[in-house]
């Protein structure tokens, strides 16, 4: 539906009367901050960051839109909501959660959308889709001291130390006894059953997975022996030449990590004219099979935000009374 001038008019003035109370807040990131690696003693903890390689085929999956969308709505506050359109994951407003919730309650919501897509698309199947903020959930400062010893563990298992770190800042980053509705419980979010294969004692007295070190050193067993392996099964399986050192393909086992290795190899299966490791993980974030469904495609999505986000946290740094460390 292609809507005329006078409409588009009429439509903003309604639009702009509803959101009296609009507080758009502008986020900013740095992408200078994705180029070093390197650590500080913040109150006598260590804060480490771990580098993606800034290649080409890297940057790629870093800078598409679903991430930024994902880096905002993790640097947002939980007063506001993202007004975003949901296929493109492009995000049109920030708005306050009051207006957003006081419309709610009014059963006006949907009409608030309708609005949304009118101004702003021509297409009438676009979708709108309110997101609250989630920055009170990646509490880096609280999160950040662990990365140094869990990326040491993983190492010390000859696990590439960055699958610690992405993990650890998107898997309860913020509490270390966190349980998920599925009954993940810990900072790695290990199931029962996974945590007893790779180790862990979990019974009615004592669960290993609230203890960082063993559930760090289960985690780093976990990608080495099934992940990682499956995750070459499955790329190989639809004709990828498999580089385990690539960001695709680290992102393919975190997918494994998740969701299960039969899962994603099904998912991955089903589609078509994947030539390139990028083209999976870019298709994987859209696609919906079986079990696969939409936690699944926003994992990889959620780690290389959360990755970006904290490197944005990182290089702020120096605002809050640190020691540069020599790594």
């Amino acid at each position: 539906m292609i809507v005329s001038r006078s409409s588009k008019v009429y439509l903003l003035g309604a639009l702009f009367f509803l959101l009296s109370s609009l507080h758009a807040r502008p986020i900013q990131w740095l992408d200078s901050a994705l180029n070093y690696e390197f650590a500080y003693t913040v109150d006598s903890a260590r804060l480490s960051l771990k580098k993606i390689k800034p290649d080409s085929l890297s940057r790629d999956l870093l800078f598409q839109p679903e991430v930024f969308f994902w880096i905002k709505d993790i640097e947002l506050d939980k007063d506001s909501f993202l007004v975003v359109e949901k296929k493109s994951r492009t995000v049109l407003d920030v708005v306050s959660a009051e207006t957003v919730l006081e419309i709610e309650k009014g059963g006006n919501l949907k009409c608030l959308g309708t609005i949304y897509q009118q101004v702003c698309f021509a297409d009438s199947q676009a979708i709108i889709r309110f997101v609250r903020g989630r920055k009170q959930f990646f509490k880096y400062r609280a999160i950040g001291p662990k990365l140094y010893e869990g990326m040491s563990l993983f190492e010390a298992n000859g696990v590439d130390p960055i699958y610690a770190q992405l993990l650890l800042l998107i898997e309860s980053p913020n509490d270390g006894h966190g349980v998920s509705s599925a009954g993940a419980v810990g900072n790695f979010q290990l199931m029962p059953r996974v945590a007893r294969r790779y180790g862990l004692r979990v019974n009615r007295y004592r669960d290993d997975r609230t203890n960082f070190r063993k559930s760090a050193v289960a985690a780093s067993k976990l990608f080495k022996r099934y992940c990682i392996p499956s995750a070459r099964r499955t790329a190989e399986s639809i004709g990828l030449e498999v580089d385990e050192s690539s960001l695709w393909f680290k992102l393919l086992a975190l997918h494994v990590y998740n969701a299960g290795g039969g899962n994603v190899k099904k998912a991955a299966r089903s589609l078509e004219n994947v030539k390139t490791g990028n083209d999976l993980i870019k298709q994987l974030w859209h696609t919906k099979y079986g079990a696969f469904g939409n936690s699944s495609q926003n994992y990889s999505q959620l780690c290389l935000a959360s990755y970006r986000a904290y490197t944005n946290y990182f290089s702020k740094i120096k605002e809050i009374n640190i020691t540069e460390d020599d790594i």
